[in-house]
């Protein structure tokens, strides 16, 4: 579908996202301008949607850019803590912050894009984000040490309900700050406490010490 846009040269590739990026994270996707982005990417409307069709098209490429992007950033830092499950799962959380911080416009976009886009949009991306996240975490989840959990306490199942848990966390956060994004971006540090206090919680229940 976006063979035309993935022949370009790498130089106007790069431009013409930087540009889409910016709108979007700017305006949200009904109110980010096609004319806004022709005019700052040099191109002109017909050539937008000959490598895009249409806004619609245009907005899931962005963000399905900006999921890769950020599942390549993950990649650069492997974690360190290999046994220990909840100091994986904080160790995950700074890296989520920093990466927050690094990418303010990619993160505003997904934000955006899984509250705030249109219902039929919402549904597609959030297919996809779930695809991303069951690719993602079961590597996330190998070579934990189960020597640490409770006598009768099933690591499997212990597992499972971190999984949830953590799914439900972000679908809860996603519904708080809906409408504003920005003010969640804002209030990442406190998020990160109160997701460094739900982590103790769990490992006094699970942990054998």
């Amino acid at each position: 579908m976006y063979k035309n846009f993935l022949n370009l040269n790498q130089d106007k590739q790069k431009k013409i996202l930087e540009v889409c990026i910016h709108e979007f994270a700017e305006r949200g996707y009904e109110n980010a301008s096609t004319n806004t982005i022709i005019k700052e990417a040099g191109i002109s409307k017909g050539i937008l949607f000959h490598y895009f069709q249409n806004k619609r098209s245009l907005f899931l490429y962005i963000v399905d850019y900006c999921f890769q992007e950020v599942l390549e950033e993950y990649k650069k830092y492997p974690l360190t803590e290999t046994g220990d499950i909840f100091k994986r799962l904080i160790e995950f959380g700074v890296l989520k912050l920093k990466l927050y911080h690094a990418y303010p416009e990619i993160s505003k976009i997904l934000l955006e894009a899984l509250v705030n886009s249109p219902k039929d949009l919402r549904l597609e991306i959030e297919t996809k984000y779930n695809r991303l996240s069951k690719e993602f975490l079961p590597a996330f989840f190998q070579e934990i040490d189960d020597t640490k959990f409770r006598k009768g306490v099933d690591t499997t199942k212990a597992i499972q309900i971190l999984t949830l848990f953590l799914e439900a966390l972000g679908q809860r956060y996603l519904k708080d700050y809906k409408g504003k994004e920005q003010e969640m971006l804002e209030d990442v540090d406190k998020i990160m406490d109160e997701y460094y206090e739900y982590m103790e919680i769990l490992k006094y229940g699970m942990y054998s010490s």
